[in-house]
């Protein structure tokens, strides 16, 4: 990294600092006292393996199918000027969770059994009983199915209202029932902004208060962690020149160096205010700080009105540092209690240690699977071998491909399922650093937009590098691309609809997804290939395709017959399009 840049990775600060496991951590996690672990693994020649725990395993299944009811807000919460909102209702067929289900319902005017397919539902607000929704119905075996509702018999609050759903069969013999809480939040009366997480595609809402619209639209945050001390305080003009680049949000990653471990507010308070001024939206960083309390609140008070506010940063890797479990939740519930209005997000590292207790203090989980230039079999810091239960190689539990990213992005999806919690929604933290601990090297430009767009393909929801400044050919490329994936063409179909993995033939390695809206469908065809082929026919099926339309980064395919074509594939060739 350049020698400006005094900001260093997690894994480089592991490098030099012991993560030894306090008496207190020992007790808890059961590990024995002293060791220094990294997801919960001892990593350093002088200790032995020993089971981390943590592991995230399927549950049995049934041998009968389950009726798996649930609901949630559409919207994390609704204002006080509002009038509607709406409930998401699944009622998929499972045999991992849910009540028992038999397809038959007794008509008893009629003598007859008919097969079980329409649930009857109603949805009343828990404390008063108040019906929301009444003589409705859902069929069976399907997700997703939204309701609206008037919010007029509901007095704003910052308490949630205890929401129930109660679905039966057509006979009145099969009963379901589920629970969600409802935030109706009264206005904000000191200018700053609100965001919104859309629990149905998964994306940010906002308003641009920079120009004083109250219409709420969707926003794809693209974006670097960024180094305060090390380059971002050094001139004022810095924020300019990062906004000029492209990049719709900053991620300011605090000094540990402080006594506060965060920043000279006063001194913040100047960038900020040009923050407020040009329309660059802030994630607020804790990383350092996020278990000390009176600085939480402390820190979340100075920048909860402004502007430029968007979501909170706690726990940065909290699983890798084995931080207390019950931490993330802690400092949720207080942020929560004192800004209602912004979202929170931290970034997990291990690919299955304690997801559920870490995951349950935040909005959005992020993650960093850093596959490029990294021997994931065997520690060139510690010389130990990685495996499930020793050792740290900067990319834990890894491959070292690109694979590595759609991998953990995909098992957290799992993971969600396993839990039966409502999906957050996923950001991607892409590698762009290189040259230092456990990476030999810098991605290159064409590796940096595969691993942003394998991210996209598997539904990430935003994307923050790590880290920035960094090499001149990854901030224009990533520039290029900002501009594309925020642009008012792409973000509509990333965050207004749901993406669709598509089946590649003529190639292996190569990833596509589509998101359809209405009559046009945007594609994204990314190669992992780093051979090109030059006169391999490949195809993709998508019907009821016809023609070609914007092609948004790369080169368009050929369109017909329901069929995306094209003759060879350049190395680590990405095509995003639109076809209609």
């Amino acid at each position: 990294m350049p020698n400006m840049l005094r900001l260093f990775s997690v894994a480089s600060f592991l490098v030099g600092h012991a993560f030894a496991i306090s008496p207190e951590s020992a007790a808890e996690f059961g590990y024995p006292a002293g060791v220094d672990v990294w997801c919960g693994k001892a990593y350093r020649a002088t200790n032995g393996s020993f089971e981390p725990g943590g592991w995230l395993e399927k549950p049995a299944l049934s041998s009968t199918p389950l009726l798996d009811i649930s609901i949630r807000p559409r919207l994390n919460l609704y204002l006080a000027s509002e009038t509607y909102a709406s409930f998401i209702i699944d009622a998929p067929i499972s045999f991992m969770h849910g009540g028992a289900y038999m397809n038959a319902s007794f008509n008893k005017q009629d003598n007859i059994t008919s097969p079980f397919t329409k649930l009857f539902i109603d949805v009343e607000v828990t404390e008063s009983g108040l019906n929301l929704i009444a003589g409705r119905n859902v069929t069976v075996n399907t997700t997703n199915n939204e309701f609206g509702f008037n919010l007029s018999g509901l007095t704003p609050r910052f308490e949630p209202y205890q929401i129930v759903i109660t679905g039966a069969s057509g006979d009145g013999a099969q009963f379901y029932s589920s629970t969600t809480d409802l935030y109706y939040v009264p206005e904000r009366t000191d200018g700053g902004s609100v965001a919104k997480v859309d629990s149905l595609y998964g994306g940010l809402l906002v308003q641009d208060v920079f120009t004083g619209s109250t219409d709420w639209t969707p926003l794809f945050p693209y974006t670097f962690y960024t180094s305060w001390d090390g380059w971002l305080e050094l001139s004022l003009d810095n924020i300019r020149v990062f906004k000029d680049h492209g990049y719709n949000i900053i991620h300011i990653v605090p000094n540990a160096g402080l006594d506060n471990k965060a920043f000279d507010f006063d001194e913040l308070d100047t960038y900020l205010d040009i923050m407020d001024e040009i329309g660059l939206w802030l994630m607020f960083d804790m990383r350092w700080s996020y278990t000390n309390l009176s600085s939480v609140e402390t820190q979340v008070n100075r920048v909860k009105s402004r502007k430029s506010m968007l979501l909170y940063y706690t726990g940065d890797e909290p699983d890798g540092q084995v931080d207390a479990l019950n931490a993330t939740k802690i400092t949720y519930d207080l942020v929560k209690s004192l800004d209602p209005w912004h979202p929170v997000s931290l970034c997990l590292n291990c690919l299955n240690y304690y997801f559920s207790e870490y995951t349950s203090g935040t909005d959005i989980i992020m993650s960093d699977p850093y596959p490029i230039a990294v021997n994931t079999t065997y520690s060139v810091q510690y010389n130990t071998v990685c495996n499930t239960t020793y050792g740290c190689c900067g990319c834990d539990d890894c491959e070292g491909d690109f694979e590595d990213i759609t991998t953990r992005l995909d098992l957290y999806k799992e993971y969600q399922d396993i839990l039966n919690v409502p999906q957050k929604p996923q950001w991607g933290v892409p590698q762009a650093f290189g040259n230092e601990t456990f990476w030999a090297r810098y991605p290159t430009p064409e590796e940096e937009v595969v691993m942003n767009m394998l991210f996209v393909n598997h539904g990430a929801k935003g994307i923050a590098m790590w880290a920035y400044p960094t090499e001149p050919g990854l901030i224009n490329v990533t520039s290029a691309l900002s501009k594309t994936l925020t642009s008012s063409t792409v973000t509509p179909y990333l965050l207004g609809t749901f993406p669709v993995a598509l089946d590649v033939k003529g190639v292996s390695r190569v990833d596509a997804t589509a998101w359809s809206l209405e009559n046009s469908t945007l594609v994204s065809v990314v190669n992992m290939n780093y051979v090109p082929t030059p006169m391999v026919n490949v195809s993709i099926s998508l019907e009821g395709v016809g023609t070609l339309g914007q092609v948004v980064w790369g080169s368009g395919w050929s369109v017909g017959g329901g069929v995306l074509s094209k003759v060879g594939l350049d190395a680590l060739e990405v095509d995003v399009f639109i076809v209609s």
